[in-house]
């Protein structure tokens, strides 16, 4: 097994910060709008010990933060999301648990009873009044809205079958349901998938067993008002690699990347598999149906979009740079051909939208660029940008708020955190969504810098 490292691999791909803080009325430039009430909830990795040489960022342990804003002001905090794990190695002082998704590379002494891949570092999500920190590969563990206090691990009070359930639901805003699925739902690894579904209050009334074509990642997925679509991506998985100590997924060029489509109101036994050879796809901003057409607007690149994990055959990832792209299946055909079109410019990641259009066709997405913050237009084909050029690569992930419950799509402000890695410390910025070429209305000033979140959630007051 290899030795943990104490400088370099303590880091994975980013420095941690390994703090939790509070800070009460944070400082402000601009003017919070009147209406914005509620919270900013984040998630993402922060490693709490040395990892393992060559180990990834995504095996860091969660960080949730939140920003509240009530009247004008703003407050911060931010927890260690306290797994098992996570208990279980600040008690020993040191890292037990080796490798990413790899029980073969742990340290002899490590406690066999803790589910060693639960880190609850992938999505800050909230469903009928109760926020969760997901971690795809386990069940989540709720949290505290208010005091970002870790509570018990959730299983839809007993009612799931599945091992693990996705970092990416999505909530009908129709019906208030969570449609979920889970990855390697046995921990088989050969394709085993299921599809998850709960009701408005949380209560899980639908769970179904699949394979997938092959054991493929499958981090984000797509429903419609007609359809459910699972992407299948060729970062695979292969027991006897973690036996021998190696990485949990890699890369294999030589797969095209599958795409599942089933009716929504039919079952997993009428999933259709259609093909996208050397399109690959991380996240996912919208989808909709069309007639016999489903549409899928997906961040693709060609190549691995995950390049930190390597080949099967160990070499490193070509860099493969992610575009916005509309990915359209002909449910009347004899094929299994894929339609892609490129957003024009769109290089980048995070893609969001104004959650209340999900599902449906929908005008306004929003993302990150290398420089800034980026608005696509479906209708026109326009792609605004809100500059920050003293943050190279420092934009997280944005997410929309509308200015009121019933305002017309787009009609709000965009939030997300801004790295300003040459001053060490971040900053809140909140930019009008239909004027976001122009200055941020607000810039909310942390006296530190935050870790990388990836995937976040804003809960109105």
């Amino acid at each position: 097994m290899e030795p943990f490292h104490n400088l370099l691999s303590f880091y994975g791909t980013q420095k941690p910060y390994r703090f939790e803080a509070d800070v009460y009325d944070c400082e402000v430039e601009g003017e919070i709008p009147e209406g914005l009430n509620g919270t900013f909830y984040r998630c993402g990795p922060d490693t709490q010990y040395p990892t393992m040489a060559g180990d990834i960022i995504i095996n860091g342990d969660g960080m949730i933060s939140m920003f509240r804003f009530e009247n004008g002001h703003v407050d911060f905090r931010c927890r260690y999301v306290k797994t098992a794990r996570m208990l279980a190695e600040r008690a020993a002082r040191r890292r037990l648990y080796g490798k990413y998704r790899n029980a073969y590379t742990d340290t002899a002494d490590a406690p066999a009873d803790v589910d060693r891949d639960n880190t609850g570092n992938t999505y800050a999500f909230a469903h009928n009044g109760r926020l969760f920190a997901l971690r795809e590969d386990s069940h989540p563990y709720e949290i505290d809205p208010g005091t970002l206090e870790t509570q018990e691990v959730f299983d839809f009070d007993g009612r799931l079958k599945s091992k693990t359930v996705t970092a990416h639901p999505k909530i009908d805003p129709e019906t208030g349901e969570w449609w979920g699925y889970g990855l390697f739902a046995e921990k088989r690894y050969d394709g085993d998938m299921a599809l998850q579904v709960a009701d408005k209050d949380g209560k899980l009334y639908r769970e179904e067993a699949f394979q997938s074509p092959y054991p493929g990642v499958c981090h984000d997925f797509a429903v419609t008002r007609e359809h459910v679509i699972f992407p299948i991506m060729p970062l695979t998985v292969d027991v006897e690699r973690l036996k021998a100590g190696g990485d949990f997924y890699a890369y294999d060029p030589d797969l095209p990347s599958m795409w599942g489509i089933m009716p929504r109101e039919g079952s997993v036994k009428d999933l259709r598999w259609f093909k996208a050879p050397g399109a690959f796809s991380g996240h996912i901003m919208n989808a909709f149906t069309e007639g016999h057409k489903v549409h899928v607007d997906a961040t693709i690149s060609h190549g691995s979009g995950f390049p930190f994990v390597k080949t099967v055959d160990g070499r490193d990832c070509e860099p493969a740079f992610a575009t916005v792209s509309r990915m359209t299946f002909h449910l009347d055909s004899n094929d299994d051909r894929v339609e892609e079109a490129p957003f024009p410019g769109a290089v980048g990641e995070m893609p969001k939208m104004d959650d209340r259009f999900q599902m449906r066709r929908y005008r306004y997405g929003y993302m990150k660029t290398r420089d800034g913050l980026a608005r696509l237009d479906w209708e026109t084909g326009e792609r605004l940008v809100h500059a920050i050029p003293e943050a190279p690569g420092g934009v997280q992930e944005p997410v929309f708020v509308p200015r009121s419950p019933d305002a017309p799509e787009g009609d709000g402000w965009v939030l997300f955190l801004v790295n300003i890695h040459a001053e060490n410390r971040a900053e809140l910025r909140i930019v009008d969504a239909m004027d976001v070429t122009a200055p941020p209305v607000a810039r909310v000033l942390l006296p530190f810098n935050q870790p990388s979140a990836f995937h976040g959630c804003y809960v109105a007051a």
